[in-house]
């Protein structure tokens, strides 16, 4: 369970996080301040994310409790898709038992001391195993489907990486050591790429993406390659990715 909103959680900020800018992110914090009641706290949000974790240590944002990021969507990022996606999570949840709710964190086993000595216990035994085989066979089918989910997920950001770096490679030219920079990467590996492939501008971006995608953050590549195209003066390309993450 848990697994399965920190997936959700991941997809949320990877997407909403490219249409919160300073001013957005003020009037969020502004609209949850009375909930956090901590200036001290809100004084160091200075992204969607910690804004996010920030609302989790308070309890406003939990597992079961996805509201504000339902708001956020709907507010601020207008996506069909995400929107789908956080009401699916939504009603998985109200159909989920409310006893493995309640036990997320609890351990399965039966203290023996609190089975009585009577002629009952062997029926109550008996029962007690067959409800916690019952609990065992949906926990692991419900881990399964985690897993599969988190498969899916890895698998979808992987394509979409390699399109993004497919379509960028042939576009970005001579602008792609700028770009480079602004993603971070050290200038020796900006030359070392150059000097190997010194006559070949497409490789050359091809090479230094590729170095970039495998060396990043899951969660945050996207944006940060969005920040480092417009920042190097390439406007064009940058709404060419957002156009790709967002679709």
């Amino acid at each position: 369970m848990l697994e399965k909103y920190d997936i959700l959680r991941q997809e949320f900020l990877s997407k909403a996080e490219l249409f919160i800018n300073s001013g957005t992110l003020d009037e969020l914090k502004l609209y949850y301040k009375h909930k956090i009641e901590s200036k001290r706290k809100l004084s160091k949000v200075t992204d969607l994310q910690t804004l996010i974790r920030l609302l989790e240590k308070r309890g406003i944002v939990s597992y079961d409790q996805i509201e504000p990021l339902r708001y956020i969507s709907k507010k601020f990022v207008a996506d069909p898709n995400l929107e789908s996606k956080l009401q699916d999570y939504e009603n998985f949840v109200k159909n989920m038992p409310q006893l493995y709710l309640c036990n997320m964190y609890q351990s399965d086993e039966v203290p023996t001391s609190s089975i009585s000595e009577s002629p009952s216990s062997s029926n109550l035994s008996q029962s007690t195993l067959e409800s916690s085989a019952e609990s065992f066979s949906h926990t692991t089918q419900t881990l399964c489907f985690e897993q599969e989910e988190r498969n899916n997920l890895n698998d979808r950001r992987k394509l979409l990486q390699q399109t993004v770096l497919l379509q960028l490679k042939d576009r970005l030219g001579r602008s792609w050591r700028d770009v480079a920079r602004h993603l971070n990467i050290r200038e020796c590996e900006i030359d070392a790429i150059q000097s190997k492939y010194p006559f070949d501008l497409k490789e050359q971006s091809y090479q230094i993406l590729r170095m970039y995608i495998s060396q990043s953050n899951t969660e945050q590549w996207a944006i940060n390659l969005i920040r480092a195209l417009e920042k190097g003066r390439r406007k064009d390309l940058k709404e060419l990715v957002e156009e790709l993450v967002l679709r």
